[in-house]
């Protein structure tokens, strides 16, 4: 309790505070180096699915809900960001948090499915939580978006009709383990090609 209450406390302070002390590109770089370890040890916990004496579809998929979140949180805040700016940073540091920790629970869900002996209903439900908060949890930082860039509504709406189509093909199939990656996949890889389509959408303007 200790823990969680010293590290969100400051969310909640208000006050005078000397922006100019905080390197906003430092602490960027910072937290992307923790994210990027964080996806190298997912790949490197996730390598039992890659087994060259049994080749299937299974390991091709994790490795696409992997990379294509991968794929989001890069363009999401390293290239639509501006990062040069005086800024608290109070929400990057924040939602850094809860993708580190969905990173970790998606891991666990596609490691629980690859034990053989799992309640699906809970890992669908781990599953989609997971993903979501990771989604919201890049999206937040919209705020610091380069000049000209934004989320609209269309983005948005585009952003929740994929994933409740992943989620849909998850659930339908509770028990099916290609519906239960191709679902996943489709969340991943739908908000993925969304935001590198608003990314070159910023450099055609």
């Amino acid at each position: 309790m200790a823990v969680l209450t010293g590290a969100f406390l400051p969310f909640f302070l208000k006050g005078n505070f000397n922006k100019s002390i905080i390197n906003f590109p430092h602490l960027v770089e910072r937290f992307e180096l923790l994210t990027i370890i964080t996806f190298g040890e997912a790949i490197v916990g996730l390598t039992h699915f890659f087994d060259v004496t049994d080749f299937n579809l299974v390991p091709i998929l994790v490795f696409l809900i992997v990379i294509t979140m991968f794929g989001s949180y890069v363009v999401q805040i390293h290239r639509l960001m501006q990062h040069e700016r005086i800024e608290r940073s109070l929400r990057l540091m924040f939602s850094h948090y809860f993708i580190i920790i969905s990173i970790n629970l998606v891991t666990v869900a596609l490691e629980l499915v690859h034990s053989g002996e799992v309640n699906y209903w809970f890992v669908s439900i781990l599953m989609i939580v997971s993903l979501a908060i990771f989604y919201i949890s890049i999206l937040v930082n919209k705020q610091y978006y380069k000049s000209g860039v934004n989320l609209t509504k269309k983005d948005l709406v585009l952003i929740l009709a994929a994933t409740l189509c992943g989620m849909t093909v998850i659930l339908m199939f509770i028990s099916n383990l290609y519906a239960f990656l191709i679902g996943s996949l489709i969340i991943t890889f739908a908000n993925f090609e969304i935001l590198l389509m608003k990314y070159k959408a910023h450099l055609n303007d």
